[in-house]
């Protein structure tokens, strides 16, 4: 696949739900196929807006691509069901052969087509979609830079894609992986605590460049933490998404 045009507009797609799985007992992955002849260049890193119908005038919700820009004629999501939220109840809710309309692709949160630096991407929860996409795509495009996952949660339960994660591991020895909890159950033997705390444990932590995707409360204590440590800020990148 050729990369896609940074300047292409987006679009609005009629997709079709092609693949539903449950990935914790509270995130479910969505695959949006693109009607037959049709693909959506894209970014890792960028996002869609899915039109949720509510009312008279459906509501557009934005989610990040979690699939790779190598599969341009399908988009995955991975979503977080809120007990009461209006948009992922709905998305939960959809099954094969649904069709629900998007608009994309959307965001500027996207990586260099040269990296200057080895890579750490610091995710919680659901934040870790860009990242998976954009993973693969370095991984396709066989870009030789480190690459570090620090990715907390609550429980092991809410480790999202977590096969996806080990099984990289095991064939790519440059990505590493290091997944922390703030609630850990007896026999866990990962890390324990916040990702602000884990940030620094990676090594040459000034020869890095950060990427950081989350809540507004996490994104600024990861990035107030390498700073402290005295990582540039030119080096730390965001998305926030509350």
């Amino acid at each position: 696949m050729s990369a896609p045009d940074r300047k292409r507009p987006f679009e609005t797609y009629e997709t079709t739900v092609s693949a539903v799985q449950d990935l914790t007992p509270r995130v479910r992955s969505l695959r949006f196929q693109l009607p037959p002849g049709q693909s959506m260049p894209f970014h890792a890193g960028q996002f869609v807006q899915i039109f949720v119908p509510a009312g008279d005038k459906p509501r557009r919700t934005s989610y990040s691509i979690a699939s790779s820009p190598f599969h341009d004629t399908y988009f995955e999501l991975c979503v977080t069901h809120v007990l009461g939220g209006v948009s992922s109840t709905f998305l939960h809710g959809l099954k094969v052969g649904d069709k629900v309309q998007a608009m994309g692709p959307l965001g500027k949160f996207t990586l260099p087509l040269d990296l200057p630096r080895d890579i750490v991407f610091v995710a919680t929860g659901s934040g870790v979609a860009p990242f998976r996409s954009m993973i693969y795509d370095l991984y396709h495009r066989k870009v030789n830079r480190d690459l570090h996952l620090v990715f907390g949660n609550r429980f092991e339960e809410d480790i999202i894609y977590r096969n996806d994660w080990e099984t990289l591991a095991k064939s790519n020895p440059h990505f590493r992986p290091l997944h922390t909890l703030s609630r850990p159950a007896d026999g866990w033997t990962g890390e324990a605590g916040y990702v602000q705390d884990k940030v620094a444990q990676i090594p040459d932590p000034l020869d890095k460049d950060y990427y950081i995707c989350g809540l507004v409360k996490m994104v600024d204590a990861v990035s107030e933490r390498l700073l402290s440590i005295g990582v540039p800020k030119e080096q730390i990148h965001f998305e926030r998404y509350d």
